[in-house]
C-alpha cells in the first residue's frame, strides 16, 4: 500500500495488485506442515512463505527453495522485550541480553534458521545460508510509521474486500 501511496497518492493500485494476487492464490494455510506436504505432492510450486520454515523443511529433505524479489523483501528479526511492570524486571532483562548474545543469535541462526538481527558478528562465524541471504536479500523501502499508523486498518479491509475474491 505505501508503494502505492508514494506513486499514486493513493491506494487503489495497490488493492488492484492484491486482488490479482488473490485471483492466483489457490488457498491460504495457516500451517507450515500444510504447505510442505502441498509442496511435496507438486499441488504448490509458488508460495509466500517466511525463510526459517523454507530451511527447516529443506534440512528435512524437501525440494524447496527461495527467491527474494528485486523490489526488496521485507526483513522482520524476531522480536524479544521486557514487559512493562514486570516482577522480575532484574531477571528479565538479564534473559533479554543472554538471548541477544552474539553466542545466542549464532545458535538460533545454526539450529533454526533465524537471520540474526546484529550486525556485528564475525563473517566466518555465521552460517553459509545466513551469507547468502544477505547477498541476495534486498531490504525493502517501508515507511515503518505509516505501516503502524494504517496496517491494521488496512488487514481489516484485504480481510473483508480482498481475501478469497479470486478475481
Amino acid at each position: 500500500m505505501s508503494r502505492s501511496l508514494r506513486a499514486t497518492g493513493d491506494t487503489t493500485a495497490g488493492w488492484a495488485y492484491l486482488r490479482r494476487l488473490d485471483g492466483q492464490t489457490k488457498e491460504y494455510l495457516q500451517n507450515p506442515a500444510l504447505v510442505s506436504e502441498k509442496i511435496a505432492r507438486q499441488e504448490a510450486l509458488v508460495t509466500v512463505w517466511d525463510l526459517p520454515d523454507v530451511l527447516i523443511s529443506r534440512r528435512r529433505g524437501m525440494p524447496v527453495g527461495y527467491v527474494f524479489p528485486r523490489s526488496g523483501t521485507v526483513a522482520i528479526e524476531d522480536g524479544i522485550a521486557v514487559v512493562r511492570a514486570s516482577k522480575h524486571v532484574d531477571v528479565a532483562r538479564a534473559f533479554v541480553e543472554f538471548a541477544g548474545s552474539p553466542d545466542m543469535e549464532l545458535a538460533a541462526a545454526r539450529e533454526v534458521y533465524r537471520l540474526p538481527a546484529r550486525l556485528d558478528l564475525p563473517d566466518d562465524s555465521l552460517p553459509d545460508w545466513v551469507k547468502e541471504v544477505r547477498r541476495q536479500m534486498v531490504v525493502a523501502d517501508v515507511d515503518w510509521n505509516l505501516l503502524a499508523e494504517r496496517g491494521p486498518e488496512w488487514m481489516r479491509w484485504w480481510d473483508q474486500h480482498v481475501r478469497g475474491t479470486g478475481r
